[in-house]
């Protein structure tokens, strides 16, 4: 599948983590040695071999989730795109939800958007002050 750009690229990489769909989370990602990923808690994965290993893993056996994400910062050029995003991911038949923020990173590759970096991790302080304003030290 080709996505014209990032924004389409980030929209079927949220859709197949939401239908557990590995076929469609492969056609988001480049195919390349150079890809990496991270999911939370876990350790750096590098390659295309290992990140889809990865998801294979994630989604066997999983129930479906409800996942949504919102984009806090876009940054890039006509190559790259980098955007932070919160991730929200929630399982209604375990009764559980997490907020998670990320960093993908999509480069164009072959005139089609492709995935290389997904970084996701948790949340160590919840926010304190309104966003825009200087947050409260915690030390």
């Amino acid at each position: 599948m080709a996505y014209a750009d990032a924004a389409a690229a980030e929209a079927a990489f949220y859709e197949a983590f939401g239908r557990l769909d590995l076929e469609q989370m492969n056609s988001v990602w480049a195919t390349s040695d150079d890809i990496s990923c991270v999911h939370p808690g876990g350790g750096l994965l590098q390659g295309n071999t290992a990140v889809m290993a990865s998801w294979a893993g994630i989604f066997r056996g999983s129930e479906t989730p409800q996942v949504s994400h919102r984009v806090l910062q876009v940054s890039g050029d006509e190559q790259i795109a980098i955007h932070l995003v919160e991730e929200q991911v929630s399982s209604p038949e375990a009764n559980r939800q997490a907020t998670i923020i990320a960093t993908n990173v999509y480069r164009l590759l072959d005139g089609e958007w492709r995935m290389m970096l997904h970084h996701a991790s948790l949340p160590l302080v919840e926010r304190t002050s309104p966003p825009g304003t200087e947050p409260t030290a915690l030390h």
